[in-house]
């Protein structure tokens, strides 16, 4: 019996209530494409506004884009600007490969910069979905506190970050990031797991929750997020392929929960404690299960830290391969067709699973 929580849910409920209607409000002369069948997914909320999810398109909904001036001085040629034009240069060749969006994972803790981020996605033609949310390493940055440590201060400043925008520009997130560092989540992580199912259920905004899949560590979250009364289909697992159980993804997708194989890049390195191969023998053995529905494919990249020379590149930005935001369309793809994964499937998890992921309703 949880009256007690149901209760805090309701307060916090109905302390937002109409944020889900206000914060989705559609862009100016955007209409669904042609030919969409179906229900509409709802409004996606990007750093240029909001947008109809069916618009997304191939979705990576794990990236790092946002952080990108946080790799700035080490930039050769110096400058804010030409740091810029890199980066846009680099993610037009993206989009003309066939990206249509990019959900940054960055919150304000580890070095997030919303103007950054909204000038390479409007200069590049990506549209970039923000998040708000909490990492839970100690804030990097000279100044960067945490704005609370209870759940309803955390859901105040998640719920801000939505419905008004981030660091007093407008621009408003849409998707909310949870870290939890270890097997077991630590107090303060509880508590801002806590706080975001509370904005989740408030906003529609859905949750990415960076998990140490080697240990099963969702394992000891999901009694967490049912006390809290989360729709199990608004959450993700991210980092999920770091381990190579089954029957810990089956334990998940079987209960609703969704899956984030945003590693499997790192199987290619030397020494790798989980291959490559076997990472994407995880993946289709989920799609033959019947679960492509419930798994994302993505790459956790650095973008900024691409952009540097390699002598001065840090150990994050050396594990990626030269693929780089292009890892999943050049190397996995093609290496789960070989594995019998239909291109409907494919679709599914690059397409369908982030267009229902991140519609919200406005009903």
């Amino acid at each position: 019996m949880v009256s007690m929580t149901n209760r805090r849910v309701f307060i916090a409920q109905s302390a937002a209530i109409g944020v889900a209607a206000t914060v989705f409000r559609p862009v100016a002369g955007v209409a669904r494409p042609a030919g969409t069948n179906g229900p509409s997914a709802g409004m996606a909320q990007t750093v240029l506004g909001a947008m109809d999810a069916d618009r997304l398109g191939c979705t990576l909904p794990h990236e790092h884009i946002a952080d990108g001036p946080y790799f700035q001085d080490k930039w050769p040629n110096g400058g804010r600007r030409e740091f810029t034009n890199q980066a846009v240069a680099q993610l037009k060749t993206v989009r003309a490969a066939g990206i249509d969006t990019i959900v940054d994972l960055t919150p304000y803790d580890v070095g997030r910069d919303i103007r950054f981020l909204e000038e390479v996605s409007r200069r590049s033609g990506i549209p970039m979905i923000a998040c708000t949310g909490q990492r839970f390493f100690p804030p990097q940055y000279a100044g960067v506190t945490m704005p609370s440590r209870t759940i309803e201060g955390l859901a105040e400043f998640f719920g801000k970050e939505i419905s008004q925008g981030i660091d007093g520009t407008g621009i408003r997130a849409g998707v909310i990031k949870i870290g939890v560092v270890g097997k077991e989540p630590t107090e303060l992580e509880i508590t801002g797991l806590r706080a975001a199912v509370r904005t989740s259920r408030a906003t529609g905004v859905p949750i990415r929750i960076h998990t140490h899949a080697v240990d099963r560590a969702a394992d000891n979250l999901v009694a967490i997020l049912d006390d809290e009364g989360m729709n199990p289909a608004k959450v993700s697992f991210d980092h999920s392929d770091d381990s190579g159980d089954l029957d810990y993804f089956l334990g998940l997708v079987r209960r609703g929960y969704s899956l984030g194989m945003d590693h499997v890049h790192r199987g290619l390195m030397p020494n790798a404690k989980l291959s490559f191969e076997r990472r994407a023998e995880c993946i289709a053995r989920l799609v033959e299960t019947g679960f492509a529905g419930n798994v994302f494919l993505s790459q956790d990249e650095e973008l900024g830290g691409s952009l540097l020379p390699e002598d001065v590149k840090d150990f994050r930005s050396r594990l990626d391969p030269p693929d780089g935001l292009l890892f999943t369309t050049r190397k996995l793809i093609p290496r789960l067709r070989q594995a019998g994964v239909s291109g409907q499937d494919i679709r599914v998890m690059t397409v369908e699973n982030p267009r229902r992921f991140f519609g919200v309703s406005q009903a």
